[in-house]
């Protein structure tokens, strides 16, 4: 991922909760600095946020660790969120992935919404929000025993 000359931000810690909000201040000024667009920074930070509130949800061990990539190339931010994880939490985590891509963002992230509002149970709106809301495209990585959600964001050119 890392190509000379980018700017390139690499964390790794165990899965807290208590983490996920000094890594988001710290991407977004990072961001703003690399790309001088707070919006766009705030986009990218939002969704290493909601990446890493899935992976702390999701990991499989409290000793193990969540990794954030973060690379900028000539027109693109590459994040990428990686953690360990049971083969029962990547069934679950393979059918959302597969329902948030299954339809264009606005359709899926409003009927994410008033399911949540009906529900009014746990709003499952987190890949979803990196798809409508921040403007990125998701891919997912599944190893053995580990899972890699990568969120892609084009940038303007100037």
């Amino acid at each position: 991922m890392e190509e000379p000359g980018n700017d390139y931000v690499e964390l790794r810690f165990g899965p807290r909760w208590t983490y996920i909000s000094c890594v988001r201040k710290f991407l977004a000024g990072f961001f703003l600095i690399g790309l001088s667009d707070k919006e766009q920074a705030e986009r990218i930070s939002t969704a290493a946020s909601e990446l890493l509130e899935n992976a702390v949800k999701y990991s499989s061990e409290e000793n193990s660790y969540l990794r954030v990539a973060i690379s900028r190339g000539r027109n693109e931010v590459h994040l990428l969120v990686e953690n360990p994880a049971d083969p029962e939490q990547i069934n679950v985590l393979r059918r959302e992935f597969a329902l948030v891509t299954a339809a264009e963002p606005e359709a899926v992230y409003l009927k994410r919404m008033e399911e949540a509002a009906r529900a009014g149970k746990q709003s499952r709106l987190g890949l979803i929000r990196i798809r409508y809301e921040a403007g990125a495209r998701l891919r997912l990585e599944v190893r053995e025993r580990e899972v890699v959600i990568h969120a892609v964001f084009t940038l303007e050119e100037a």
